[in-house]
């Protein structure tokens, strides 16, 4: 039956979610009503803990078992779900409406081929022959961009990059031809060109088949590229909603504000981020009036004894008493530097020839042997080797922060361990404040521990849950055996994170990702380090712990003169905060020189094709078809292509790619590129 397009596809009215905590009720959804239209695309925006994954789980019934929705009415094409049997139910979950989740290895079996996976789901809802599945499948693995599907059916999830798998994801829910797809934080894990495959593959979806999309992140760039129209959630709430171009450019809700002035971009360069004060309020203890009120830099009495509805502000709708007024002010400025509390300005790091570099890398390589097989070992094969640091030279400076960026698989991690001795290279040397220490005995390197620190990317990972905050903070004092007098309090060490003392008695899985992410860094402070390695510091932190991270991150490298390598796949985050960028692919740095000269005028295809994929909630520009310069996804270091390693995904790439390596060339002071046609790059970007 074909679809009314006229009529919205998805409504939900005023729906209310509880959870039951022993003896309490409470309440995490309140009072939230939305509509979706047939191929439009809709986004949901706000901090973790404001209750977009519960409505997300809520419209496929898919609540934990202490959840009860509370009232309300979800209507999908006239049919209210919340009147269905669950035996109904199973019968719309997937063939109507459909959800893909954040983390593909954990909603793909492991023991199972992909094309049985998919069959296995389209066999819930239709009877067909194994052969009409099979080219069901076939047909939507091509739909999403898999190359070679019939070979992806037969392998293993385990054997396909995050980017396929989240094809895959893709694929499985549109066998059913779903009305609406309920995309949950698809992309959060993703780097920039993977991220903006998945953008415009759903771009596509919606044109070619109408196909309505909920699409819920806390990445405000990329919701304000892909959606039509954007929900904003706070505490339960739905706190404004409207066109995306209006809510971006005009917010009526100072939340909403907030979040934009905290989101970080390589076109604010070293502009301090908004900070949002304190934290979401807890739905067990939520305060009378406006939920935001003691967040807000708008609140007045009225805002903390009555909460405000949800009304109409023009094309917008927002729950705020001053919801003229924020709108009226418009775009949020810039913090000046009285508010900051900064009295002088940053100091800049000092050029490269003025004096020697902190840290120098010659030659670096780093190689990892795969596994002896049996078969192998029969045919007496010597094991491949994995080359994920390949020839690297490098220099950073004192007091400067170095970004270092590329796509997952690029060696980036590998190279900051390799750097700090935690990784041991195969060739080459790392010399630090003029001494070698890339071959330094392991006594040598944990005396050089407390001027060489390393933030690692998942903070709960790195701290152990047998510990308290205290404990944690104050462990390098133990195994450095520093006497009590040169220690630094554990107040003081978690202030200068800006944590109160209240922390100290916590243990890690009583934090946010925000808050342990603070505690790794106070960690790394204590022995008082010159040097920092800091890998994807902001990861899977949503915009507002990530602003305030970065804010830190810029405070201390001035307070204690600190000298970072931020490795990242954001480039917004890389192009807000560094001073220099070096571009790595495939173990190799292609790019490498000041931060404002690389973003303004990149000169390697490869960091062309990089900046061409970031999405700038500043810019709230829709992906063009074709501008994605890196096609396909990046090649496996067991096998690396010969020649420039580029040339099978680069437009201007020709023979002399494929057969000689290009030679790093520095083309203006400080600013080297190994491309053999960057003159003709650099005449596409002009």
């Amino acid at each position: 039956m074909a679809r009314d397009v006229s009529a919205p596809v998805l409504q939900v009215e005023n729906l209310g979610v509880a959870f039951s905590q022993g003896n309490l009720g409470v309440q995490v959804l309140h009072d939230c009503s939305l509509t979706l239209n047939p191929g439009e695309i809709v986004g949901v925006v706000g901090e973790s803990g404001c209750g977009k994954s519960t409505l997300s789980a809520a419209l496929l019934r898919l609540l934990a078992a202490n959840a009860e929705i509370t009232g309300g009415a979800i209507r999908l094409a006239g049919r209210d779900l919340l009147e269905l049997s669950e035996e109904e139910m199973r019968g719309v979950r997937g063939s109507e409406i459909a959800m893909i989740f954040q983390d593909p290895l954990t909603s793909l079996n492991p023991s199972l081929t992909v094309g049985r996976q998919m069959r296995h789901v389209a066999q819930t809802h239709r009877s067909a022959t194994r052969a009409e599945h099979r080219q069901t499948a076939v047909a939507a693995l091509s739909e999403v961009g898999i190359a070679d599907p019939v070979e992806r059916l037969n392998g293993y999830p385990h054997e396909s990059s995050g980017g396929m798998r989240q094809r895959m994801l893709i694929a499985t829910a549109l066998q059913l031809e779903p009305a609406v797809l309920v995309a949950d934080e698809i992309t959060s894990a993703l780097d920039v060109t993977l991220e903006r495959q998945i953008l415009e593959l759903l771009l596509r979806l919606r044109e070619r088949r109408g196909t309505a999309i909920l699409f819920v992140s806390h990445d405000l760039g990329v919701v304000s590229t892909i959606s039509d129209r954007v929900i904003v959630m706070y505490a339960g709430r739905i706190v404004e909603r409207g066109p995306t171009e209006a809510v971006f450019s005009r917010p009526s809700h100072p939340y909403t504000r907030a979040l934009l002035d905290a989101a970080p971009s390589y076109r604010r360069r070293k502009q301090q981020l908004g900070r949002i004060p304190g934290q979401v309020a807890s739905f067990r203890n939520l305060p009378a009036g406006c939920t935001f009120a003691d967040r807000c830099a708008f609140a007045r009495e009225i805002c903390t004894v009555e909460e405000p509805p949800l009304r109409d502000i023009g094309d917008t709708a927002s729950r705020c008493h001053f919801a003229e007024e924020v709108q009226a002010a418009g775009a949020p400025a810039a913090p000046s530097a009285v508010e900051l509390g900064v009295t002088e300005p940053a100091p800049e790091p000092a050029p490269a020839g003025d004096a020697a570099p902190l840290v120098e890398i010659t030659g670096l390589r780093t190689s990892f042997a795969d596994r002896q097989t049996l078969l192998g070992w029969a045919r007496r094969r010597r094991p491949a080797s994995v080359h994920a640091v390949d020839g690297v030279d490098l220099h950073i400076a004192r007091g400067e922060i170095l970004g270092l960026v590329g796509e997952s698989g690029s060696g980036k991690t590998t190279l900051g361990r390799t750097i700090l001795g935690l990784t041991r290279a195969s060739a080459g040397t790392v010399r630090f404040d003029g001494r070698e220490i890339s071959g330094a005995r392991p006594a040598a390197l944990r005396r050089l521990r407390s001027e060489l620190q390393m933030v690692f990317q998942d903070p709960h990972a790195s701290l152990s849950p047998r510990m308290t905050v205290s404990d944690l903070v104050v462990e390098p004092y133990r195994i450095h055996r520093i006497p009590p007098g040169d220690r630094l309090p554990v107040a003081e060490l978690l202030a200068a994170v800006e944590l109160s003392e209240e922390h100290a008695e916590k243990f890690p899985h009583e934090l946010s990702g925000g808050q342990a992410r603070r505690v790794g860094i106070a960690r790394s402070l204590a022995l008082r380090p010159r040097f920092i390695v800091a890998d994807e510091p902001t990861a899977g932190l949503d915009v507002s712990a990530a602003s305030s991270i970065l804010n830190l991150m810029r405070d201390l490298r001035d307070r204690f003169s600190l000298t970072y390598l931020l490795i990242t796949h954001n480039l917004n985050l890389v192009g807000h905060l560094a001073d220099r960028v070096a571009v790595m692919y495939l173990g190799q740095i292609v790019e490498v020189g000041p931060a404002e000269q690389v973003f303004e005028s990149p000169t390697h295809p490869y960091t062309q094709a990089l900046l061409a994929a970031v999405v700038d909630p500043a810019e709230r520009t829709r992906p063009e078809r074709g501008t994605l310069l890196a096609a396909g996804e990046i090649p496996s270091p067991r096998n690396p292509p010969p020649g420039c390693r580029y040339h099978t995904r680069c437009p201007l790439a020709t023979e002399r790619c494929v057969q000689e390596t290009p030679l790093r060339e520095e083309i203006a002071p400080d600013l080297v590129v190994a491309c053999h046609h960057w003159q003709n790059a650099l005449q596409v970007v002009r």
